[in-house]
């Protein structure tokens, strides 16, 4: 599954003053050259040539073990190799044949495959009710006459909310019945089916189900007999554990850090296999599955190879499993996927018959292989398949927008993924999107990058809504209106705007001042008691005592939470571990969230019975009502966020 949207909680660092650990230095391969240019390669020999280049580069600049790439074309495989190592304590060589990798999301292409293959028989509609199909769980009623569909399902559009806290595992045999977690983790519905993309892993385990309820197979049986086995897909498997042949292959997936300089993540196994967790495969498998996607025309890859859900006319679309990919002229379909320790990337390009498969073994510094995937990806595809003449020509001219038009897109958007019911809500506070005018005719977006080096990007009006980045990418924004934005690098999630009071920017403010506040109370008021006692001074009232003892406790739990909370997110890539491991440290910040708020309404409660009774003196009472403002924003925005439990959730 995703975790991008674990990886942008680090953020938060920033506001609560992380201090990173150093990473210590390894052995990788020679370092990266300049790489050719793409008009140069005319050859496998150049092809290899340039991947190995590149992927030399990638280990060595942002430490990664090893990876492995397939490039398929016309019918055939033209490139399989591996890379580095699989295991770090053994070295055992990469091997694109043997070395098994988890795939993450790339799960969910073959989850759709399954699903299209059952409404390609006839036997699912894709427009019908899904609990007319599915046995062992029932979809709620939420919106009456708006029910959830196979359809919805396979392009993140059915409007489940998402939450990934403790879904995995650390091993294969802790992973319980994919029936029974949809059941008891189910996302409640938070928007109407079809209205909205946002990214749904519950949504592809659900799908999983439904093909298992249909063909009354488990769904890693259906995919090994219908899918895996045909094609010669040995070493692959959606079975947890594995099978002890493609277990002894197994590569281990890391990230920088550590005694030996490198930790092993855990946290790739998870009942919702259909979406991610536990799926395994090989380079050479993957290849094998590509050449079938683009030379078997059959009625399922023909479903999934279709757009099925576009958020905006003139924006790629999704299809079952895919989204649309375009670059320089160029059309195909792409999908990535992300677990703790693995990043793959694959895109087919189905009119040249073109397909590459991109896995790493390692998060890389600062979260980069992710990034890194993709670039190799381009860097393929641009070397085998130059830009043809529509990409050559000159870029569309600008069109004159004006101020009053480029102000109704400004402002602060949130990604429709982000959790409304879970912990995950954390994401919208410190992942927001920021889009603001750019002179005359154009705009700057802030976090809407997916390249970890340049955050900020730069945007063309092209009229009605629709602008083009500047720099010859092609990458493409809209607003279709209704207060969404659509990124053409991320069809599979829209942004939603949020009014002013709900600004990412204006929360994070709220929440350092009110623990600043809190903190610095814990400090004062204990301090001035023991003056006050000292000098002999005569005691306050035994309720404004206990207010001020409130005070100051809040202030304690609001400096442990801030410290339990910066242990989670100061290591983003470990960050990717513990999240969907669900990290003791994690529960541990949200029963100190969950006290905070009680305490705060005492606190509260003082200042207005400070008032009141005449305790103190004026500017004792102001400096404790400062102290209750603080207190109050703090659990109001930890309330928001979900980051409390209980009672007060």
């Amino acid at each position: 599954m995703r975790t991008t949207s674990i990886r942008t909680l680090t953020t938060l660092a920033a506001t609560i003053t992380i201090t990173s650990a150093a990473l210590l230095a390894v052995a990788a391969p020679a370092p990266a050259a300049t790489a050719p240019r793409p008009d140069a390669l005319s050859s496998s020999h150049s092809l290899g040539s340039l991947v190995d280049t590149a992927v030399a580069g990638y280990l060595e600049d942002d430490r990664i073990p090893g990876a492995a790439v397939t490039v398929v074309a016309g019918g055939r495989t033209v490139l399989a190799k591996g890379y580095g190592v699989a295991d770090v304590r053994t070295r055992t060589p990469v091997d694109p044949e043997r070395t098994t990798f988890f795939l993450g999301s790339l799960a969910k292409l073959f989850t759709a495959q399954a699903a299209s293959r059952l409404v390609a028989g006839g036997e699912v509609d894709p427009k019908a009710d899904v609990n007319d199909y599915l046995r062992a769980v029932t979809v709620p009623d939420t919106y009456p006459g708006r029910p959830v569909t196979l359809d919805r399902l396979l392009t993140h559009t059915a409007g489940f909310d998402s939450d990934l806290i403790g879904r995995n595992r650390a091993t294969a045999n802790d992973v319980e019945p994919l029936a029974e977690s949809l059941v008891t983790r189910r996302p409640p519905r938070v928007r109407a089916p079809g209205t909205i993309a946002a990214y749904d892993n519950y949504g592809y385990a659900l799908a999983g189900q439904l093909v298992a309820d249909v063909s009354g197979r488990s769904f890693p049986e259906y995919v090994d007999e219908h899918i895996l086995q045909p094609l010669g897909m040995t070493r692959s498997t959606f079975a947890q554990p594995q099978p002890a042949p493609i277990a002894a292959g197994l590569a281990r997936g890391y990230r920088p850090g550590g005694a030996s300089g490198w930790t092993q993540d855990k946290g790739q196994y998870g009942a919702w296999s259909p979406a991610g967790p536990g799926a395994v495969s090989t380079a050479a498998d993957m290849g094998r599955w590509m050449s079938a996607q683009l030379t078997d025309d059959t009625p399922a890859n023909r479903l999934m190879q279709q757009v099925h859900h576009r958020q905006d006319p003139r924006m790629p679309g999704l299809g079952y499993g895919f989204e649309e990919w375009r670059r320089g002229g160029r059309t195909g379909w792409f999908k990535d996927g992300d677990l703790p320790g693995f990043h793959a990337g694959l895109l087919l390009v189905p009119g040249h018959d073109v397909g590459v498969f991109v896995v790493f073994n390692g998060d890389g510094t600062d979260g980069r292989a992710p990034w890194d995937g993709r670039d190799l990806i381009d860097r393929i595809v641009d070397a085998l398949l130059p830009a043809g003449a529509a990409a050559s020509a000159a870029p569309s001219p600008p069109s004159t927008v004006g101020a009053p038009a480029l102000d109704s897109f400004t402002g602060s958007y949130r990604a429709a993924r982000v959790s409304r019911s879970s912990l995950m809500a954390i994401e919208g506070l410190v992942a927001g999107v920021t889009v603001e005018k750019d002179g005359e005719n154009g705009l700057r977006t802030t976090g809407l990058s997916l390249d970890p080096g340049r955050p900020e990007q730069v945007w063309l009006a092209l009229g009605d809504g629709l602008f083009q980045e500047r720099g010859g990418t092609g990458a493409t924004l809209a607003f279709p209106g209704d207060g969404l934005l659509v990124s053409s690098a991320v069809p599979s999630t829209a942004y939603e705007k949020l009014p002013w009071h709900r600004s990412p920017a204006l929360h994070l403010g709220l929440l350092a001042s009110g623990i600043g506040v809190l903190v610095l109370a814990a400090l004062v008021l204990p301090a001035t008691a023991l003056v006050r006692r000292m000098r002999g001074s005569a005691p306050h009232p035994p309720a404004a005592r206990a207010a001020r003892a409130a005070a100051a406790l809040t202030g304690l739990i609001a400096a442990a939470f801030t410290v339990v909370l910066a242990a989670v997110v100061s290591d983003g890539n470990a960050m990717m571990e513990s999240v969907p491991l669900g990290s003791p440290l994690l529960s541990t910040a949200t029963t100190l969230a969950t006290a905070l708020v009680p305490c705060a309404l005492v606190v509260l409660a003082g200042a207005v019975a400070a008032w009141l009774r005449g305790w103190w003196n004026v500017t004792g009472r102001i400096l404790f009502t400062l102290t209750a403002a603080g207190a109050t924003a703090t659990a109001s925005l930890l309330l928001q966020y979900h980051l409390v439990a209980g009672p007060f959730a």
